[in-house]
């Protein structure tokens, strides 16, 4: 019994130490440096850990775009304005939210996009 005691304790610190170090990493902000990029990492890693279980994803690409809530102010926003469509001066397509995000020159020759 004393030797099953022992390794139930030591299994108890390990994880108060475990759950310490999660906290610090969690609450701590750190500026620069590699503990910046290592809490990065840790916080990803820890994310990713916590979508494995519980809840299944979608299935499909339909799914997921189906299932992705819009929140009302953004719906009300694309509902006002219309968006534009331009090609710049390398003939790359650009989007525009209004009519005054591009620049002048390719104003005459922008498309109002409707849906």
């Amino acid at each position: 019994m004393n030797k099953s005691s022992k390794a139930i304790f030591w299994v108890i610190v390990f994880f108060c130490v475990l759950i310490g170090f999660d906290q610090f990493l969690l609450r701590v902000e750190f500026k620069t440096g590699g503990m910046q990029v290592a809490q990065e990492f840790y916080l990803d890693f820890r994310q990713r850990l916590i979508s494995l279980g519980g809840t299944s994803g979608p299935k499909s690409v339909e799914e997921a775009i189906n299932s992705r809530e819009v929140p009302v102010a953004t719906q009300i926003q694309e509902e006002k304005s219309p968006r534009y469509l331009y090609a710049d001066g390398s003939g790359q397509l650009q989007f525009a939210d209004s009519m005054e995000d591009i620049p002048p020159q390719f104003r005459k020759d922008a498309q109002r996009m409707d849906e």
